[in-house]
């Protein structure tokens, strides 16, 4: 009988924690991106600003400008959507562990694809944006 009651607390504890861990990590997903396509599509406004004053790059002021509204738009429209799917991917990692079932948590999880569809969207235009302000010439310095 205790030892019975010992082996259910003991469970119950390795549970909890496990759980506790796993909603620890679903939370700060530090190495996550939002993108879809993870690791494959280039940076090329992160490239820009490593070699912002590189003379062989020789960015014009008109040039440098017309970057840093690309950039900042880039960064405050995937910021926000960021935190839309961390919150979401959150409330589907923990409503799984709680038992709710698949067929309620669909529509979540095609909500927190769009989200992601969307980011990568967001991603694309600032490397298209990018190369249009961009010559020939600098895009291979970059590329």
């Amino acid at each position: 009988m205790i030892k019975t009651k010992i082996l259910k607390l003991s469970i119950a504890i390795a549970l909890t924690m496990s759980l506790g861990v796993v909603s620890l990590n679903a939370q700060t997903p530090k190495s996550s991106k939002p993108f879809l396509i993870q690791n494959k599509l280039p940076h090329l406004s992160g490239a820009v600003k490593t070699l912002w004053d590189d003379t062989d790059l020789a960015l014009s002021e008109e040039q440098k400008e017309k970057l840093t509204v690309v950039r900042k738009n880039t960064i405050k429209q995937v910021k926000a959507l960021s935190k839309e799917i961390n919150k979401l991917e959150t409330y589907i990692v923990k409503a799984a562990f709680d038992g709710k079932e698949l067929k309620n948590l669909k529509e979540d999880i095609y909500k927190l694809a769009k989200l992601r569809a969307d980011a990568s969207i967001i991603h694309l235009k600032c490397i298209y944006s990018t190369r249009e302000i961009l010559s020939k010439e600098q895009l291979e310095i970059i590329e």
